[in-house]
This record gives structure tokens, C-alpha cells and sequence, in this order.
């Protein structure tokens, strides 16, 4: 079975996530996504974490949208990062994982990336904002109004990157089987029921 974690900023879902991997006994795949998809391209991982956690630069969506064949005069600079071939890379290294079977894979827009997999489970971790700013914060040492605004620019990131690349709405119900608010149900609470739901989808 495979399991995609999607999530608000702040939600605890890798704790969440580490949990169900570990009552499974599932792999947990996270980190190493942007370091797979990295090697395919022969870059850093931190650019390939930077395309899915930054909104969009508007020559990237012109490239983008005309599938690389434009005029130099809007090519972003040299020095852009190149969303589509990381975007493909990204998918090929989840599709990867994904075919080792038995795995909770975080983020990546894995969900649509995996769709119509007969096992596959797609969950949403969410949260208040009230509640998800107040983790961050410590988290983070900082202030409240500096954790909102670290949310709002990581959450319009991963609906930019979800939207821009799969048509598909980060946090539309829709688009799950399992959606969860950890601030009512915690991370231990939170990791029972998607549990539980893979081992009903199982029998």
C-alpha cells in the first residue's frame, strides 16, 4: 500500500507521517526525494526543495505553459531554476519509490503524481491557522506574526505548485480519501486513523 501525506505548513504531519511508517512498518519517504530528483539532474537538493516550497516566478509559468519552445526574450535568466524538467524529475524519483511498494510518501504533489494506483491512500494533514502559527513559532524561535507569515508563503507555495503542475487544488477534499485536522485528533491520534484506514483499504 502506499500512502501520500499532503499538508498545511505546521500541521505536524512528518510526525504524523514517521508514526504511521513506523506502526506499518512501511518505509518513510521524505528528504530523500529532492536528493533522488537532485542526481537526476545533476544539481543541489536544495534547488529541487526550493521549486515546491517558492510561488512561481511568471517567466517560469511562460516556459512552462509553452512547454520550453519560447523566444529567448522571455527564457527566465540563466540563474532560474527550471520547474518543469525538476517538476518531471520529482515525479520519476516518487513513481520510483512508489513502485518498492509499502511506503508513506510525503509531499511532492505525490497524490496526483500516483493517481489511479488501485493502492493507493491519499491523506490531507490540516490544521487552524491559530494553531499550526503557534507551533511554528516555537519551532522556529520566532514571533506570531513572523510564523504566519513563513505559513502563508510555504502554503500558496505548495498550492502554486500543485495547481500550476497537476490542476489539481492543494487542501480540495476532492483530491483525498482521508482528510485530518491534527489539532483535534494530535499526531498519535492523527497516525491511528490513517492506520486504520490502510488496513481497511488492505482487506
Amino acid at each position: 500500500m502506499i500512502v501520500t501525506v499532503s499538508r498545511q505548513y505546521g500541521a505536524l504531519s512528518l510526525s504524523v507521517s514517521r508514526r504511521v511508517a513506523e506502526r506499518l512498518g512501511y518505509r518513510l519517504v521524505d528528504e530523500q526525494l529532492p536528493v533522488v530528483a537532485a542526481w537526476r539532474l545533476g544539481t543541489s537538493a536544495d534547488v529541487v526543495e526550493t521549486v515546491s516550497e517558492r510561488p512561481r516566478r511568471f517567466g517560469e509559468r511562460v516556459l512552462d505553459q509553452l512547454g520550453g519552445g519560447v523566444p529567448e526574450a522571455v527564457q527566465p535568466p540563466d540563474s532560474d531554476d527550471f520547474p518543469v524538467e525538476t517538476r518531471h524529475a520529482i515525479e520519476a524519483a516518487v513513481r520510483e519509490e512508489a513502485a518498492a511498494g509499502d511506503a508513506v510518501i510525503v509531499g511532492r504533489a505525490a497524490g496526483a503524481v500516483l493517481r489511479g494506483r488501485p493502492d493507493l491512500l491519499r491523506v490531507y494533514v490540516h490544521a487552524p491557522l491559530a494553531w499550526r502559527a503557534a507551533r511554528v513559532a516555537q519551532s522556529l524561535a520566532i514571533d506570531e506574526a513572523a510564523a504566519r507569515a513563513e505559513i502563508a508563503r510555504i502554503d500558496e507555495a505548495r498550492r502554486t505548485y500543485a495547481r500550476d503542475g497537476y490542476r489539481a487544488g492543494s487542501g480540495d477534499i476532492a483530491n483525498y480519501d482521508l482528510v485530518i485536522d491534527t489539532s483535534r485528533f494530535g499526531v498519535d491520534g492523527a497516525a491511528d486513523i490513517i492506520v486504520a484506514a490502510v488496513r481497511a483499504a488492505s482487506t
